[in-house]
């Protein structure tokens, strides 16, 4: 198995998505985390030019239709640019100029008046303790689900409950190192492929949206995923994840799911 460079090559103003990028639902459409981590990159770097330094604490992704991996652009605003609290929004938009997914960042500032972080008297298994995982439901050779290193924490899969650590293999863009929030966005958007709960050959349970909350910073390359499925009785369901790292508790990934029938 051979991967590309990185999961997005620069190419002029805008970005090409690699086949590391590619999904489960279709061989030309990506998963969610690459272009999750794309826009979060973006807004990272509008924010490097605050007064104050700030940190991301919030980022909701909408995902408005299946992006193919091909040839996209990105673009931020500002919405609120306060002394405390700023928050920009970012847009994907696809090489026939339409927007293919939004993202919204909510940032704070640093800053320290004394209070310690809250300490976490339970800790996943570490991720060298832990079996390598794959996610069985790929069908090509090379995509997202082989661009990422995965672990298996606890639970079993289709169960609706299981907890699994990502790691990146590839950057984001050449020569850069991911952040931490790049990392958790792209890893982030794997809660309910973590914590299926269905039966994959009867039903799809696509997520148009992805909101993300952090009460720290991710430390280190692992992101672990402690994630559950609920499914309401009209086809709409909610997938929860706790986002760790080896410290425990960084914070909550939050997606809405629309099923349907294969």
């Amino acid at each position: 198995m051979t991967l590309p460079p990185a999961f997005w090559l620069p190419e002029g103003d805008a970005f090409r998505a690699t086949e590391a990028t590619r999904g489960p639902w279709s061989m030309d459409h990506q998963h969610g985390g690459p272009s999750a981590a794309l826009l979060a990159r973006a807004l990272e770097m509008h924010e490097a030019t605050a007064p104050v330094p700030v940190r991301a604490v919030r980022m909701t992704v909408a995902f408005h239709r299946p992006i193919a991996i091909d040839l996209h652009r990105v673009s931020v605003e500002p919405v609120r640019e306060g002394k405390k609290v700023r928050i920009a929004r970012a847009n994907l938009t696809d090489a026939s100029g339409r927007v293919v997914a939004t993202a919204e960042a909510l940032f704070m500032r640093r800053a320290d008046v004394g209070v310690t972080a809250t300490p976490d008297t339970t800790r996943p298994r570490d991720p060298d303790a832990c079996e390598p995982y794959v996610f069985p439901f790929f069908t090509a050779s090379v995509g997202y689900h082989t661009a990422m290193e995965g672990r298996l924490i606890s639970g079993t899969f289709g169960t609706g409950k299981m907890a699994i650590w990502l790691r990146m293999r590839l950057p984001l863009v050449p020569g850069e190192t991911p952040s931490a929030l790049q990392r958790v966005a792209c890893a982030a958007d794997s809660g309910n492929g973590t914590s299926v709960a269905l039966d994959l050959a009867d039903y799809t349970f696509v997520n148009p949206d992805l909101t993300v909350y952090l009460a720290r910073e991710l430390e280190g390359e692992w992101v672990g995923l402690d994630a559950t499925t609920r499914f309401g009785a009209d086809a709409i369901g909610l997938a929860e994840s706790a986002i760790l790292d080896r410290a425990g508790m960084v914070g909550r990934g939050l997606q809405s799911l629309i099923v349907e029938k294969r």
